[in-house]
């Protein structure tokens, strides 16, 4: 099997490259693989590179150097080759897609990477691409959205971007008349936020699917209803640490602002036509709607022999 570092040298708070493909190389070389080293040099580049190695035919197993953008673009030009596996080395800021099987730092041993397992996981077709873990519109993605901006700004770093962001929206009109439907269930309402989830976190830690599996074959929908500014906070709060949703259901204290269900399919449409914030993978971008549907186990994501050794009764591993 090759082994490619795919390495997005922009990724996180300085050149990921500069620390990162020394060590790379080292543990490639110690561990007497066959590996190569691909830098990205624009958006999109990681998933042409993934393509390009899938095409070779051989075993292949595609590391994403970067965030969980970089991660989602390696899924994106590697999940139709059945030749072809994705780990990831997390250098990014948010790293959620991790989350799903424990800690960023799990994933920052190159050795154990390396000595690593493949299992199936889900991915979603989400607009036309592909996602990996939560797609959203609402008040989260615009949020992200306005960030850039803020941080061109002199000495606005990233968290004083983010509390502009948030400032600028409370300032504004918040929550939109949406349609979604949710396999066949039509509901329409006023939303602060809809998720759609593979997995269980998004936006650097938020744990809006407590209970999302990504091996389930099921997406898991979270609705957050429009509401008064006093209530925001408290209600984002236990979204954000997971607290919404337990023992199988919406905590009893959220159940008039909140509704979770499970599909195959969602779509999310502006009633009054003009377009919304969708946020892939952390990719936010302006669309009319947003379609998502579950591609069950259509990818191999590999777990460091560690993590592996707690999964293995529960996810077999793919062979090449």
């Amino acid at each position: 099997m090759k082994h490619v570092f795919i390495v997005n040298p922009v990724s996180g708070k300085a050149d990921a490259s500069l620390y990162l493909v020394p060590r790379l190389i080292d543990a490639a070389a110690g561990a007497g693989v066959d590996y190569a080293v691909e830098l990205t040099q624009h958006a999109g580049h990681a998933a042409e590179i993934a393509r390009q190695y899938g095409d070779d035919g051989g075993p292949v197993r595609l590391y994403a150097c970067g965030g969980d953008g970089t991660l989602n673009e390696v899924f994106t030009g590697a999940y139709p080759y059945k030749n072809a596996e994705v780990a990831s080395v997390p250098c990014g800021s948010g790293n959620d897609f991790v989350r799903n099987f424990g800690a960023a730092e799990d994933f920052l041993s190159l050795a154990d990477n390396i000595a690593g397992t493949a299992v199936p996981v889900d991915l979603v077709a989400a607009n036309g691409g592909v996602s990996a873990a939560i797609c959203s519109v609402g008040l989260d993605s615009e949020v992200a959205y306005s960030i850039p901006k803020y941080r061109r700004l002199p000495l606005c770093g990233g968290q004083m971007a983010y509390n502009i962001s948030i400032v600028e929206r409370f300032l504004q009109p918040m929550g939109h008349r949406l349609r979604i439907t949710v396999d066949d269930d039509v509901l329409e309402g006023d939303y602060l936020i809809a998720t759609v989830c593979n997995g269980v976190a998004y936006g650097g830690g938020f744990r809006a699917a407590p209970m999302a599996d990504l091996q389930d074959g099921v997406l898991d929908v979270i609705m957050v209803k429009k509401m008064s500014r006093m209530r925001i906070a408290g209600v984002l709060s236990k979204y954000k640490n997971g607290l919404h949703y337990q023992n199988g259901r919406v905590v009893p204290e959220l159940s008039d602002v909140l509704e979770y269900r499970r599909a195959q399919k969602v779509l999310i449409e502006p009633m009054d036509g003009k377009a919304v914030i969708t946020n892939i993978d952390g990719e936010c971008t302006p669309a009319d709607s947003l379609s998502a549907q579950v591609l069950p186990l259509a990818a191999r994501f590999v777990l460091p022999a560690p993590l592996y050794a707690q999964f293995e009764d529960r996810a077999p591993a793919v062979t090449a």
